[in-house]
């Protein structure tokens, strides 16, 4: 679970049901919200309500269910959109910084670790915190990510979660793009069987 001053909240959104995520420390108030795909006025009054400065818009992948909402945070919130390069013939905005492998994010003392996981997309990202994780589109609760989709690839998906996601300690918590939360354990017995 996240530390006593970190607080992550789950709003799932539009019609895919995306799990948009805000993350915040509790002191500072400081906030990045990753994956925002629909309904930016109900994600908008979540960070007015909670009194949030909103410095990040993540983005794990450049579909428009997990970006769809972004342009209208930006301009309300002034908050720095971020995507991996690879994704951005797919959205319709122009990313203030782009993302790029082993790269760390500091929003406030927390800390965050970019890990490119392509696979779903060419610039699919997880982004890995204190201990969990957030996995997009590529792993879910028994789930992976489709590879059927202009610039899927199964090789690469697989490759993205048997290198990189897991090995991260089995403990932590697996935040995905949809549906219910899990832990790398508990993938890693799934998939291995």
């Amino acid at each position: 679970m996240p530390g006593p001053n970190i607080k992550i909240e789950v709003m799932p959104v539009g019609s895919l049901e995306t799990n948009c995520y805000i993350v915040y420390e509790e002191d500072s108030r400081l906030a990045a919200i990753i994956d925002p795909g629909e309904e930016e006025t109900r994600i908008l009054d979540r960070i007015k309500a909670l009194k949030l400065s909103v410095l990040f818009i993540i983005h794990t992948h450049g579909h428009y269910d997990h970006t769809g909402a972004s342009e209208a945070l930006r301009r309300e919130t002034k908050a720095r959109l971020l995507l991996h390069q690879a994704d951005l013939e797919l959205v319709e905005f122009t990313p203030e910084g782009f993302l790029h492998d082993g790269e760390i994010i500091l929003l406030g003392k927390i800390q965050f670790k970019v890990l490119h996981t392509p696979g779903h997309t060419p610039g699919g990202i997880s982004l890995v915190g204190p201990d969990y994780v957030f996995t997009g589109d590529t792993l879910f609760a028994r789930a992976v990510g489709r590879t059927d989709l202009t610039g899927g690839n199964e090789m690469a998906l697989w490759r993205s979660i048997r290198e990189k996601l897991f090995t991260l300690p089995e403990a932590f918590i697996i935040y995905p793009g949809h549906g219910p939360a899990s832990t790398i354990g508990r993938e890693k017995k799934i998939w291995k069987s």
